[in-house]
């Protein structure tokens, strides 16, 4: 489990207070939504964090523990029952320590689960009273395992993080006294050495002091992990139903059609969005109503100007999003849009375009790139002036988005650029074979260079058959981890270019937090969910538009 701690350090108290118990209690909120968080796990500990008793916050989210105090320190008592500690590090790789304590004599069976139940180690041990730690290497697949301990029919089990697999390891042997182990007592305790530990699922954890005098309360609001890393999906076409009603669809307030407007936006905790313009092929005028589509922008940007504002780098994102509001970033979706011309292409930048995907789904309107469904796409790619379309865009700090490209294009892509490149709405062929998705040779080649891909919700490229769910999504992200590692991952739903029913779990932009969750509950840290949600492509962003 996912650790929310809040560490309160309790004060000295005047010695006139010698003998007495003391009483502190608190409230724990969440910090976007202010409501109480019950079932937040507090655990107590003296200085030498032995374990003094544990509680859940009730159903207001509230906590109260009495504690009889001494002027002296406590005595080396014995523990109250067998305790299991918490496995350190955690996330491990290639091991980790598992602590736990134990006040009489007792046959103690250890046992260690994957995810799937099946049993990876176990050891019986024959004990006398005291602190012990077990060691446990790497064995199995990465994810998420269960520990236990049992003794006389009492079990406890914790979950721990293995971040790589193996097959040699498992539980070591025992040792005594290594590891400061939770214990608990039951003795009165030192006045100045107490210390509150707070454990709640999906919250960053979070610090603060307390004074321990009797009668203290304090009230903390914790945020959860999504909400405290930036957000940013890469590819989203609410532009088109807006034009496609003829405008009666606004983003400004909420819908309950489509997939997205600012107040799904705020509730999914999108921190930017990169808005896409595309111009239905055939449709001719491509540069023309390129500008439409950014003058529509422009417009719905102005009219909700308090929560969302347009811009074209890293840093004013940043400012953005202080101000509380979101960060929009134009993306033309198709390089039909400067209609073979390099002064469109520079005068798109000047009106703000920081990403250009280089083709559609086929060639027309592009005659010097080719899309991934063309016939001659595996040997036919850029003609010299799609080479100087990408030195161009070089120069000027514009994005290459590679989705919708044929592979020899994106070869000749990464033949000329010189910054990284981006995938911002494709997925992983491995995983789901259809060309519009990566082969693991391409992902590869975009990681080198120091790319990413945006992982697309789209169900046909999502899954082969059957329904579509945020676990679906997930394998893919799953796949691309494994393959080049964790800094080369985004996300890009395509939310509103499909009609189709969006994955189970990612009904809309508001559900983003799911996403969240779910990897979380899949094993992966905060780190690298954080990567994802947007650290990954601000690397990018801070590189190429400077």
């Amino acid at each position: 489990m996912n650790q929310l701690i809040i560490a309160l350090l309790l004060l000295a108290l005047p010695a006139s207070l010698f003998a007495q118990s003391i009483t502190v209690s608190g409230s724990i909120r969440a910090e976007r939504t202010g409501v109480p968080l019950p079932g937040t796990e507090v655990h107590l500990y003296s200085s030498s964090w032995s374990l003094l008793d544990t509680l859940s916050t009730d159903a207001f989210g509230s906590w109260s523990a009495t504690f009889p105090v001494s002027s002296a320190e406590p005595p080396n008592s014995v523990p109250a029952s067998f305790i299991l500690g918490q496995n350190y590090p955690n996330p491990f790789n290639p091991s980790t320590r598992i602590p736990f304590t134990l006040h009489t004599t007792a046959t103690v069976d250890i046992t260690v689960h994957n995810i799937l139940g099946q049993e990876l180690g176990h050891r019986a041990l024959h004990l006398a009273p005291g602190t012990y730690s077990i060691d446990w290497t790497t064995k199995g697949s990465a994810g998420v395992l269960f520990y236990t301990v049992e003794i006389d029919r009492i079990r406890q089990t914790r979950k721990m993080i293995q971040l790589d697999g193996g097959g040699a390891g498992g539980l070591g042997s025992v040792v005594i006294g290594s590891f400061a182990a939770e214990s608990r007592s039951t003795s009165a305790i030192s006045v100045d050495s107490i210390r509150v530990v707070f454990e709640r699922h999906l919250y960053e954890p979070d610090k603060i002091s307390l004074a321990f005098v009797d009668g203290t309360h304090v009230e903390h609001a914790l945020a959860l992990i999504h909400d405290r890393a930036f957000v940013i999906d890469l590819h989203n076409d609410v532009l088109e139903q807006i034009v496609a009603t003829n405008y009666a669809y606004q983003i400004g307030v909420r819908n309950t059609t489509k997939h997205t407007d600012i107040p799904r936006l705020l509730d999914g905790g999108l921190d930017a969005q990169a808005f896409s313009v595309w111009i239905t092929t055939g449709a001719g005028n491509y540069y023309a109503n390129t500008l439409r589509y950014l003058d529509t922008l422009e417009a719905q940007v102005q009219r909700n100007s308090s929560q969302i504002a347009l811009t074209t780098t890293a840093d004013s994102v940043d400012l953005i999003n202080r101000q509380g509001r979101i960060a929009g970033i134009l993306l033309m979706e198709g390089g039909e849009c400067i209609e073979n011309d390099l002064g469109k292409l520079a005068a798109l930048y000047a009106r703000g375009m920081r990403i250009m995907t280089i083709t559609w789904n086929n060639r027309t309107g592009v005659p010097w790139a080719t899309a991934h469904d063309h016939p001659d796409a595996s040997t036919q790619g850029l003609t010299d002036f799609g080479r100087s379309v990408i030195r161009a865009m070089d120069s000027l700090g514009i994005i290459i988005d590679v989705s919708h490209v044929g592979p020899k294009t994106i070869d000749d892509i990464l033949a000329v650029t010189t910054n990284p490149i981006i995938a911002t709405h494709s997925n992983a062929r491995a995983i789901r074979n259809h060309t519009r998705n990566l082969t693991d040779a391409q992902i590869v080649a975009i990681a080198e260079r120091g790319g990413l891909v945006g992982i697309n919700f789209y169900p046909p490229f999502v899954v082969s058959s059957g329904t579509a769910t945020i676990e679906s999504v997930i394998q893919h992200i799953d796949h691309i981890r494994n393959l080049v590692g964790a800094d080369h991952i985004a996300l890009g739903s395509d939310f509103d270019g499909f009609s189709s029913s969006p994955p189970i779990g990612l009904s809309d932009v508001s559900t983003f937090p799911a996403l969240t969750a779910a990897l979380l509950d899949r094993g992966y840290t905060r780190e690298e969910i954080r990567k994802f949600l947007g650290e990954n492509f601000l690397r990018i962003f801070r590189t190429v538009c400077r």
